[in-house]
């Protein structure tokens, strides 16, 4: 009789620690899933940004052109001004922030497994870095619910995540940066003025530079 009570009592004690030992795993396994969901969608957003602002950036003079595969036609190659940035410089860069806003949602949309609460928010523009040269900036902003984020708001993690990431590429156009390297030398250079007042004021100045120049060091020496 005694043993059949200490069997019984020991079959209890099995069965309250193996449900313990099942909670904790499982708790621990929903954890798991739900850190690597977390990590997997910032990752995912961060890809997807470069990959965007990559593409954008190789398309940028070519507003028409197709965004995932860059093709453009030939008349639409054909059509592009010779000073583009100065005088459709704004038109260029809502082009771009609009295929940034069609692209990269599409992308989220069929790699994300998880949730959005919010719409992602895309935005684009370029920066003006030097002479001829530009780069394209893009920001993506999305919340994304936690896998099993209610159980675990319980124990004071968050059921909600709120991505931000930035992206850059540099927009590569060789020959709007060869014609302003063009310009830019023929405006400074005499080709454009072709004057003989021009080369007669640098001749006047180079006297000037012998007289207080090479005066001075004279006079320094007869002292």
């Amino acid at each position: 009789m005694k043993l059949q009570i200490l069997l019984k009592r020991e079959n209890g004690e099995v069965m309250l620690e193996s449900l313990i030992v099942y909670s904790v795993t499982l708790f621990l396994l929903f954890f798991i899933l739900a850190i690597f969901s977390v990590l997997f969608q910032r990752w995912n957003i961060q890809t997807i940004a470069h990959e965007t602002a990559a593409r954008i950036a190789s398309t940028y003079k070519l507003s028409e052109a197709d965004t995932v595969t860059g093709y453009a036609t030939k008349e639409q190659i054909l059509d592009v001004r010779e000073y583009r940035y100065l005088y459709d410089g704004k038109a260029l860069e809502t082009a771009a922030e609009n295929k940034a806003k069609v692209y990269a949602p599409q992308r989220l949309a069929k790699t994300t497994y998880t949730k959005n609460v919010t719409e992602p928010d895309v935005h684009a523009h370029a920066e003006h870095d030097a002479l001829a040269r530009r780069h394209i900036e893009v920001t993506v902003t999305g919340e994304y619910c936690v896998p099993f984020g209610d159980a675990l708001s319980y124990f004071g993690f968050d059921s909600v995540i709120r991505y931000e990431t930035k992206a850059y590429a540099e927009c590569l156009d060789i020959i709007d940066y060869i014609n302003t390297v063009d310009y830019v030398d023929y405006q400074t250079s005499l080709k454009e003025l072709n004057s003989g007042l021009v080369e007669m004021i640098s001749k006047i100045l180079k006297v000037f530079g012998h007289i207080f120049l090479d005066g001075g060091e004279a006079y320094g020496e007869g002292v």
